[in-house]
């Protein structure tokens, strides 16, 4: 099945071939022209039977990935990738994938760049073309891909992710904080804290998946990144919050529109379906800002939460590398160490200045008391001594 259709002026053709769907442009605004390069470009995908390997374009292969591995991958993974194809399609879509070399990446990296996007933007872009390229691969329609090489070459020169954030919050910072906040971001904020879900796990949180009697929410597999449901401890702040958090009467989400109203040792409520839907939030950004400007707390993003709970665990709890691994759902132990490296050098640093001799003040020599020397007095006319 084959036909033609139009993309604002230029004409398009659309093919299905062994169940699978390509698009390309046809390059012309003719109708007849574009009905004759459909035939040429269908006996360019016959000739896949016979060895030779099909012509598909950037448009095309980011259609069929989206399609199939779209539904495998996390709500903020699909996102991301959304926004990379806008941009690719926008410059490259119709180029074949076996047409692109360093040239046309090193063009598309100025274009972007022309357009405002950052370095690591620019990184992301790419790394999500990199990923089309390994699934052209499987399908057979390409040998090899050059946008890896093209992003070790450019890394030398700029083109690299940006370092990692270390922020994270004093107890000060957080008491202020919370102080504030409104009662339902405070909520969020406080079970944020001593949990360190995601942001993605803690918004999609269910309370089928809490056990407040063991202190613990389970997170499936399929939201926590990993190939198993991961348990995730909560400390008491995050209990107590929990114990107090109303619950709808239908919607089975923790974090819902229309509450907490209030935080305390109240009994929860129920919330009617006529005050709220019960539908659940995607974020608490703005409420986060306004309570961070409100409490003259600086340069905090939601990710910053959840990086203080680790930095909790290994500086207050006891945790090692290891356990807070299993507990934020890192990768491996090498990941979570390089994403708090930063606490052994502020451990460092304080204790060189504790022992450093040169940054504390110097000791003050005790003084000397004087000597007091018994004055010679002089006699008087009777015989007696004067000062006596």
């Amino acid at each position: 099945m084959a036909n033609i259709y139009r993309r604002g002026e230029i004409w398009w053709g659309r093919a299905q071939k062994g169940g699978e769907e390509f698009r390309r442009s046809l390059e012309t605004r003719s109708e007849s022209v574009a009905r004759d390069r459909l035939r040429t470009w269908l006996d360019e995908l016959d000739g896949e039977k016979w060895g030779k390997r099909p012509k598909i374009t950037v448009d095309t292969a980011c259609n069929l990935f989206l399609r199939e591995h779209g539904p495998t991958l996390r709500p903020g993974s699909v996102k991301r990738y959304y926004s990379s194809i806008k941009w690719l399609t926008e410059q490259m879509g119709e180029k074949l994938l076996t047409a692109i070399g360093t040239a046309e990446l090193r063009e598309f990296e100025t274009w972007r760049r022309t357009r405002g996007a950052s370095a690591p933007t620019v990184r992301r872009d790419l790394a999500c073309l990199s990923s089309i390229y390994g699934f052209a691969i499987e399908k057979e329609w390409v040998e090899v891909n050059p946008v890896s090489a093209f992003l070790r070459a450019r890394k030398k020169r700029g083109l690299k992710e940006s370092p990692p954030r270390t922020r994270y919050l004093s107890k000060v910072e957080e008491a202020r904080l919370l102080e504030g906040a409104i009662p339902r971001v405070r909520a969020a904020i406080i079970v944020a804290i001593n949990s360190g879900l995601r942001s993605e796990e803690q918004w999609g949180l269910t309370w089928d998946r809490v056990d407040l009697a063991r202190k613990q929410v389970v997170i499936p597999k399929e939201i926590a990144k990993g190939k198993r449901d991961r348990v995730v401890i909560l400390l008491d702040p995050a209990v107590e919050v929990l114990k107090s958090m109303p619950r709808h009467i239908r919607s089975p989400y923790v974090f819902f529109h229309g509450g907490p109203k209030a935080i305390g040792p109240t009994e929860p409520r129920r919330i009617s379906r006529v005050e709220k839907d019960g539908s659940r939030f995607n974020h608490m950004l703005r409420g986060l800002k306004m309570a961070a400007e409100r409490a003259g707390v600086s340069d905090l993003i939601w990710h910053d939460l959840r990086r203080t709970h680790g930095c909790r665990l290994l500086q207050d709890h006891g945790f090692t590398i290891a356990m807070v691994r299993d507990q934020l759902g890192h990768a491996s132990v090498v990941q979570t160490e390089k994403a708090y490296a930063f606490l052994e050098v502020e451990t460092r640093r304080s204790a060189v200045g504790r022992t450093n001799p040169g940054t504390e003040p110097p000791a003050q020599p005790a003084q000397a008391q004087p000597v007091v020397k018994p004055q010679q007095g002089r006699r008087s006319k009777k015989g007696a001594v004067a000062g006596s």
